[in-house]
């Protein structure tokens, strides 16, 4: 018998219920009771399967028990924002629009991640349809669980609060301009956007730069479900059609030599809270003691790119409610209405030139990857500290908490966010390395790395 199995790794748990020494029924029933638990003060699932996990917990038991071959995340739960489809759970992206819509279909990314062996527990908050938070959402904004009086950052804040309090293994969120990185940062986790087009995202709408992305409570955890993501779909005209990269059994590497940009001059241009700043130093160092070489280097159109992502995302959403916002004006919320109205304002000259910007830093920046012979570039996460720092007026509508995370929405260069510290309200801070498209292994190899030589993985919140 494992005391508190819900404690571990997602990689653990795989590694003890393959094993036979922890059952995927016992798993999944200590995560149930944590959502019993903590779920009414936090609010971070707000759909849950109890039923249907424990029935597919039996089965793979049921299937160990026979010497049947498992798969890699065989028995672990998973929370899924509710922006994802999952069969038989409703899909309301918080939205009284969507209140009642149960799908009959898996999105693809999810039926790749059960076939894997994962189990869906429940649909992780949001803010509807990605758009600032409100009380007047169907379902009222989550609580950050390291601090249960600040508010969870992110469009994917439900996923970042669920897995920081170990209701599921791992969670899946959605990132258009930073919205699992910000929570990732925020929650003391590894979350990854994957390069552009490596996951599908049928299911979530076609975007030209939002992903489905993995969050874990260490580096290999995010590896793992990653690779359980990564898989063409033909009916998915941008999904990559290349092999499926074996980050879990290349994860361990000797990063000593390899040289990652700091572009302090853009760094310094951002309002960093000081926080921010002292856990950004800390992993500068870190990753020196890891024998890495930092490179000052100077990197330009990061706001230019900035606006274009949010640009393109808000004539994007535009366009998919254009007809439901006039029909149903009532059933929105008032921060998705000022976002939608947003998106009727642009032209398409706008949403040319938008695009334009998008291609140009692309180019950009993978030229100064390869003139630098960069691995990666480190920033912050976020400049600020907290959730109720980074929604203030004026800073949230121009995008400044995404400084550093929306450029390479736009870019579709892979990022990944770590965890680099706490500020004064006890809420965690992140810091970032993005790297070159398609070298998703490097990231995850560099965060492994850091993620063995620091301690933040074995921390967690004593609510």
């Amino acid at each position: 018998m494992v005391t508190n199995p819900h404690m571990l790794s997602l990689s653990e748990q795989a590694r003890l219920i393959s094993e036979g020494s922890l059952t995927s029924v016992e798993l999944v029933q200590a995560h149930l009771d944590q959502i019993s638990k903590l779920n009414p003060q936090l609010n971070s699932l707000i759909a849950v399967d109890p039923e249907g996990a424990l029935q597919q917990a039996v089965e793979i038991d049921t299937a160990r028990a026979k010497g049947e071959k498992l798969g890699p995340l065989a028995g672990v739960t998973l929370g899924v924002k509710d922006a994802v489809p999952v069969k038989g759970i409703p899909w309301t992206i918080n939205s009284r629009l969507f209140e009642d819509r149960v799908p009959e279909e898996d999105a693809p990314v999810i039926a790749r991640l059960k076939k894997s062996g994962a189990i869906v527990i429940g649909k992780a908050n949001l803010n509807e349809f990605f758009s600032k938070p409100t009380e007047s959402d169907l379902n009222p904004p989550p609580w950050n669980p390291w601090n249960p009086e600040r508010m969870s950052v992110g469009s994917s804040s439900g996923s970042g609060a669920a897995l920081t309090a170990r209701m599921a293994s791992g969670t899946i969120g959605v990132d258009g301009g930073g919205s699992v990185r910000l929570p990732a940062g925020a929650h003391n986790l590894y979350g990854i956007k994957p390069t552009h087009g490596l996951v599908s995202r049928i299911g979530v709408g076609r975007s030209e730069h939002s992903e489905i992305c993995p969050l874990g409570l260490t580096a290999l955890d995010t590896a793992m479900m990653l690779e359980a993501m990564v898989g063409h779909e033909p009916s998915d005209d941008l999904s990559w059609a290349g092999e499926i990269p074996e980050y879990t059994a290349n994860i361990e590497a000797d990063v000593s030599g390899w040289r990652i940009g700091v572009p302090h001059g853009f760094i310094d241009s951002a309002p960093n809270e000081p926080e921010v700043m002292e856990g950004f130093e800390t992993f500068l160092s870190k990753l020196e003691e890891l024998g890495c070489e930092l490179v000052d280097i100077d990197i330009q159109g990061m706001a230019e790119a900035r606006a274009a992502t949010f640009l393109i995302l808000f004539s994007n959403s535009y366009q998919k409610h254009q007809k439901t916002v006039k029909q149903d004006w009532d059933k929105y919320g008032p921060q998705s209405r000022v976002n939608l109205l947003q998106g009727a304002f642009l032209s398409s000259t706008d949403l040319i030139n938008a695009g334009d910007v998008g291609r140009a830093f692309k180019a950009y920046f993978s030229q100064l990857l390869q003139d630098q012979n960069l691995k990666a570039i480190a920033t912050p996460t976020s400049p600020f500290a907290t959730a109720e720092r980074s929604r203030r007026r004026g800073e949230h509508s121009r995008g400044i908490n995404a400084c550093y995370t929306a450029p390479f929405n736009i870019s579709g260069h892979p990022s990944i966010s770590l965890p680099a510290g706490f500020g004064d309200a006890g809420i965690p801070v992140g810091t970032m390395l993005t790297g070159e498209m398609h070298d998703d292994l490097s990231l995850l190899q560099l965060s492994h790395s850091y993620d063995k030589a620091t301690v933040w993985n074995t921390l967690s919140p004593s609510i």
